[in-house]
């Protein structure tokens, strides 16, 4: 009996195995899969059609053989379930569903004010978001695999509990996976908004085919993600990433989270945003604080000799935030995304000559390359931290059910 569930066991870590290469290549051949996995020929072949006819896997379209024959090719057949993706975030809030290669279905977006809504209207916001968004795709909800939201941090992604994010008082200490799980009858994960975009940028972003990655996230607050062997890092109590809080400056601004000096307080949108309305507010027409962070970075654009000195100046402190992720990590790509970088064409060539610059000189060079994906990285990645629960390890549950039949 006990040899039985040894095999068995064996049998399911082949079958999980060659299911995340296949999910990994998106299209690959029974040769490739051979080869990779050490698996013989005979055994490859064996479990994917294990796979296909479990409805995980498809066969899909020819390509080209080695010696002028044409060789079939497999991939993850996207329709057998189904991800929803949610992205909170202070200026844009989306939420999506996608099949399993992450093609949207459909898409919904609203902005939220981060400090007038009280948390239940909050809540009722991402609720109705969700509801919407699942009906335009069509989808059935039994054939959705679950909802994956990513939320500014603090958080607990066990209890899928908000703790106290700084710039987004109605989320705090809101119990987001209970209530999300509560109305809509389906499983919840929350994770960190920067771990939903590294997500996003590895699978289908800047990061394919790269097996380490840092993401950095240089928006309204400083954040960051990695991949580490092809899987997402978070550390021991979920908290790795919080690149928005290593000090830089010991006796400069104090942040948020208490401490004096923090990356936010120096390279962050808000900080830009907070630095440009002081300094414009004797001569500005209107209300400074009427002035948007788009406006800023327009700005700046626009030459503006203010607006191009504060931009300049984070872009830089950025700068030497990632040579110190590079000096300790040696990634092979660093990822930098987030609004600084969409709306200020400068911005990501002064952080990428800060950087190498200052990193410490290796036999090559890192590449440090803009993201990909832009507004959908973080939906999508969310939806990817799904599908990733579920090929990783609920899979199994597909599995031990066609062991009993």
């Amino acid at each position: 009996m006990e040899l039985n569930r040894q095999q068995m066991q064996l049998k399911n870590l082949n079958r999980v195995s060659v299911l995340n290469y296949i999910r990994r290549s998106k299209y690959t051949t029974k040769t490739a899969l051979a080869e990779d996995s050490g698996l013989t020929f005979m055994a490859i072949q064996k479990i994917v059609e294990e796979l296909i006819s479990l409805g995980l896997v498809r066969q899909d379209a020819y390509q080209d053989g080695h010696v002028g024959r044409k060789a079939v090719t497999y991939t993850i057949d996207e329709n057998y379930g189904y991800t929803v993706g949610l992205y909170i975030n202070i200026l844009k809030t989306r939420a999506a569903v996608m099949d399993l290669h992450s093609n949207v279905l459909s898409i919904r977006e609203c902005d939220l004010c981060a400090t007038d809504d009280d948390p239940a209207v909050l809540a009722d916001k991402f609720i109705n978001m969700l509801d919407a968004v699942i009906e335009a795709s069509g989808v059935p909800r039994a054939r959705i695999l679950g909802v994956g939201i990513g939320a500014p941090g603090p958080l607990s992604r066990a209890e899928g509990r908000i703790f106290t994010p700084p710039y987004f008082t109605a989320l705090r200490h809101m119990p987001l996976k209970k209530i999300i799980s509560d109305k809509l009858g389906l499983p919840v994960l929350v994770h960190k908004d920067a771990n939903a975009v590294t997500m996003g940028e590895y699978w289908h972003g800047a990061g394919v085919g790269r097996s380490s990655m840092i993401y950095v996230d240089a928006d309204m607050g400083i954040g960051s993600g990695f991949i580490v062997d092809g899987r997402l890092y978070e550390g021991a109590n979920f908290m790795a990433g919080e690149l928005g809080h290593i000090i830089m400056d010991p006796n400069g601004p104090v942040c948020s989270c208490g401490g004096k000096g923090c990356l936010d307080t120096l390279a962050s949108g808000l900080r830009i945003l907070r630095e440009f309305r002081e300094a414009v507010a004797g001569r500005y027409s209107g209300c400074p604080d009427e002035i948007t962070i788009s406006q800023v970075l327009k700005a700046g654009g626009a030459k503006d000799p203010t607006a191009v000195a504060i931009i300049n100046d984070a872009a830089h402190m950025m700068g030497l935030a990632i040579s110190t992720l590079i000096n300790i990590f040696d990634p092979e790509v660093i990822v930098i995304g987030g609004i600084l970088v969409e709306l200020y064409e400068p911005y990501f060539n002064i952080v990428k000559e800060t950087t190498l610059l200052r990193k410490f000189s290796g036999r090559r060079e890192n590449d440090i390359i803009p993201a990909m994906l832009h507004n959908l990285a973080g939906v999508m990645g969310a939806g990817e931290m799904v599908a990733d629960l579920f090929f990783g390890n609920l899979v199994n549950e597909v599995f031990a059910r066609s062991n009993e039949d």
